[in-house]
C-alpha cells in the first residue's frame, strides 16, 4: 500500500486539483495553478510519511502550520477541510480499484485516513484559534488606543475625551497613559471629559476617580466634565467619594475654571 500510495501520488495530485477546481472552494480557486498543485503535493507527501512510517505526525504538523499562515490570510478553516476531504476521497477511490480484492488493504487504509485526518484538523483548528486570538487581542490593543488619546488643549491644559464604556481592562490601559501626558506636557490642568460614556455604574465612577487622584498626585488638578445628572446620581448612590475633584456640566464651562486656575481668560479680539 505505502508503494501504491507513492507510485500514484502525481496522479492524485493531478486528480484532486481537478476536482478543487470544479467544487469552486472559494480559497482554491483564488490560487495559481502551480500554486495549488503544490499545496495539494506537500499534503500528499506528509500523508504519504505518515503511512510509511505508521504515525500521524506529519500531516498534523503541516496542517498546524497551515493553520496559523491561512488565518493570517483569512481563509477559513471549512475551505482547507474541504481540499483535505476531497484529497482523501481521491486516495480511497483510486484504492478502491488498486485493491479491489484486498478488503484488508482497503480497511487499513480507512483507519490511517480517519486518525489522520482527525489530529489533522484537530491540529488546524487549534493553530488557527490561536492566530486569530492573537490578531484579536492585536486589534484590541489598537482600539483601546484609539479611543484614548490625551490630547493637548492649551498650555498647561490637558483633555481626555473619553467614549464607549469604561471597564476594568480599558482603565488600566487608560490611566498610565494619561499620568505620562500629565508628566510629558507638564500639564497643570487635566480635564476628563465623560460626556461620551454611555453610561456610569459604581465601577466606572471608580475608574474615574482613580484616574482623578491619579492627576492630582502628580501636581495637577483634575476636572470632571461632561458630568450628567443621572452620572453624579449614580455616583451618590454608590458612595463614590469624589475626594474635591471639581465637577463641571460640560467642557466649555470645564475650560473656562481651567483658564481661572491659570490665571488667564478668553476675551473677544479688539
Amino acid at each position: 500500500m505505502v508503494e501504491a500510495f507513492w507510485e500514484r501520488l502525481e496522479d492524485n495530485v493531478t486528480e484532486s486539483c481537478t476536482r478543487v477546481q470544479a467544487a469552486d472552494i472559494p480559497f482554491y480557486r483564488g490560487l495559481p495553478a502551480d500554486v495549488r498543485r503544490g499545496a495539494f503535493k506537500r499534503a500528499f507527501e506528509a500523508m504519504g510519511d505518515d503511512l510509511a512510517a505508521g504515525t500521524t505526525e506529519a500531516f498534523p504538523a503541516l496542517l498546524r502550520a497551515l493553520g496559523a499562515q491561512r488565518s493570517d490570510q483569512g481563509v477559513t478553516i471549512m475551505d482547507i477541510l474541504r481540499g483535505m476531504l476531497l484529497g482523501f476521497e481521491i486516495v480511497t477511490d483510486d484504492f478502491a480499484r488498486v485493491f479491489a480484492d484486498d478488503l484488508e488493504a482497503r480497511l487499513y487504509w480507512e483507519r490511517v485516513r480517519a486518525r489522520v485526518s482527525y489530529l489533522g484538523a484537530a491540529a488546524l483548528a487549534d493553530a488557527y484559534m490561536t492566530a486569530r486570538e492573537r490578531l484579536v487581542r492585536a486589534q484590541a490593543e489598537e482600539i483601546l488606543a484609539l479611543s484614548a488619546r490625551v490630547l493637548p488643549l492649551y498650555p498647561g491644559i490637558l483633555v481626555l475625551p473619553l467614549v464607549g464604556a469604561l471597564d476594568a481592562t480599558r482603565a488600566g490601559h487608560l490611566v498610565p497613559l494619561l499620568l505620562r501626558a500629565v508628566v510629558e506636557n507638564q500639564a497643570r490642568v487635566v480635564l476628563i471629559d465623560v460626556t461620551g460614556l454611555p453610561a456610569v455604574v459604581a465601577e466606572t465612577a471608580e475608574h474615574l476617580t482613580g484616574a482623578a487622584r491619579g492627576v492630582v498626585l502628580l501636581g495637577a488638578t483634575a476636572i470632571l466634565v461632561g458630568v450628567q445628572p443621572h452620572m453624579a446620581r449614580t455616583m451618590v448612590e454608590a458612595g463614590v467619594d469624589l475626594g474635591g475633584i471639581t465637577t463641571r456640566g460640560d467642557l466649555a464651562s470645564g475650560l473656562r475654571d481651567a483658564l481661572d486656575r491659570l490665571g488667564m481668560t478668553i476675551a473677544p479680539k479688539r
